[in-house]
């Protein structure tokens, strides 16, 4: 008879394989829906991002509200370019017209309405969500789609907090609404680069709050590894730390108290999430090198370097270093609204600081709280881990911020709570 151990060490290979092969296996049905039934609305919605600015600042004046239209342009032109002939090729490569001396939006433009074929390959990233865009694009615009990730993305909060105070669990439902606002939640839904994180995300924890969801280890490794692969199957490296980190704040706070919120179990739930998050990004580099016929990592590790220890610009590797963290901590809302916007932000900050130590209470779980910090500081780890990427794209990488400023308000919570929310058993 095989051990719980045992057990859990042939299942998960086997939930990773299928995941995969599911997510691929999407990826090549999506290829089927013919290029006549969306050529309309990707006409429609190239003029549309062709009429505005590829990085355009949602609010005037403020770097953080930038919206990236490049992104999107680059994956409708991945999806565009799907065809069930070489449904293989095109899905594990992901390719699409460009050419380096006209905007991304052009391209698109151009390659839609002149049938332009594909020559750009950007194979180092699933493009999941080209899938996903090719079957919306039947029947909506991007606009629409826009409107109605919109639409969704709200639901879903909305939802989830009042499932939040139905269970009593104040300081976790506030926590998610001073986060949501911190990083401008309300502008997530006016690019697709920014949609697919918080999707699963919002999932997930609608997930991990019901009752009915089993919390045991084992479950709970299933639950990070298919969490770690579908958020690098559809992100586009934006702020992919969030799918892993607050859900672990998450289940920190409504298992307080209880063995399986230990390091150990933290451990092994991050570990799971990242074998899914890199083992994804390791199967597409094989399975594209097989249908190349030739070795893609030199392709890839150049990439690699580059957003790691690349220099940008004027900027230097150690430049980037230092600025990387400061950049995203100055896009958190409402710092980067000028002078007023930072007084606002540095006041709120004293208060919770004067909340905490007036009203402490005489003992609270130091592990809980230290747990809760760790796990917390991480995005600012990985903002020096990727400071090239993190200092370019501060301006949706700062997103990732969301598990740092839940992470303080469960801090807070736990210093001055003194009627705790339910705490579930399992």
């Amino acid at each position: 008879m095989l051990t719980k151990k045992q057990k859990m060490f042939f299942s998960l290979p086997l939930v990773f394989f299928l995941t995969a092969a599911l997510l691929f296996g999407f990826l090549l049905l999506s290829t089927l829906v013919p290029k006549e039934a969306i050529r309309p609305r990707m006409q429609t919605s190239a003029e549309y991002l062709c009429d505005g600015e590829l990085f355009g600042a949602a609010v005037p004046g403020v770097l953080s509200s930038r919206i990236d239209r490049y992104a999107d342009s680059i994956l409708l032109g991945i999806a565009w370019q799907y065809d069930r002939e070489n449904a293989l090729r095109f899905v594990l490569l992901s390719e699409y017209y460009h050419l380096p001396y006209q905007n991304e939006n052009v391209n698109l433009r151009d390659a839609v309405t002149k049938d332009l074929p594909a020559n750009q390959q950007y194979l180092r990233y699933w493009h999941g969500s080209a899938g996903l865009v090719r079957i919306l694009t039947s029947f909506l615009t991007l606009p629409q789609i826009y409107l109605w990730h919109g639409i969704l993305l709200g639901g879903l909060f909305l939802t989830l907090l009042i499932r939040l105070i139905r269970r009593r669990e104040r300081a976790l439902g506030l926590g998610l609404l001073i986060g949501a606002v911190g990083i401008t939640g309300p502008l997530v839904p006016l690019s697709l680069e920014y949609t697919w994180v918080f999707l699963i995300l919002l999932a997930q924890l609608h997930l991990l709050i019901s009752r009915r969801f089993p919390k045991t280890q084992e479950a709970l490794l299933v639950f990070f590894l298919v969490s770690g692969m579908v958020t690098n199957y559809l992100d586009f490296l934006t702020c992919e730390t969030l799918t892993l980190l607050v859900p672990l704040l998450v289940l920190l706070w409504i298992g307080r108290g209880q063995e399986n919120v230990s390091w150990k179990s933290l451990f092994f739930r991050a570990l799971s999430w990242l074998a899914g998050y890199a083992g994804m990004f390791l199967a597409k580099w094989l399975l594209a090198g097989a249908v190349m016929g030739e070795n893609p990592f030199p392709y890839v590790m150049e990439h690699i370097e580059e957003r790691t220890i690349g220099a940008a610009g004027d900027a230097g590797f150690f430049q980037e270093l230092l600025v990387a963290p400061f950049r995203n901590l100055a896009s958190v809302f409402p710092m980067g609204y000028g002078a007023l916007g930072t007084a606002i932000a540095c006041a709120a900050l004293l208060f919770a600081v004067y909340v905490g130590y007036v009203y402490r209470r005489k003992t609270c779980d130091k592990a809980l709280l230290a747990r809760l910090a760790a796990v917390g500081a991480v995005p600012y780890l990985r903002y020096l881990a990727l400071a090239n990427h993190s200092y370019l794209h501060y301006f949706f990488t700062f997103r990732a911020q969301l598990a740092a400023l839940l992470a303080a308000a469960l801090i807070l919570g736990e210093l001055v709570e003194r009627k705790g929310g339910r705490r579930e058993k399992g």
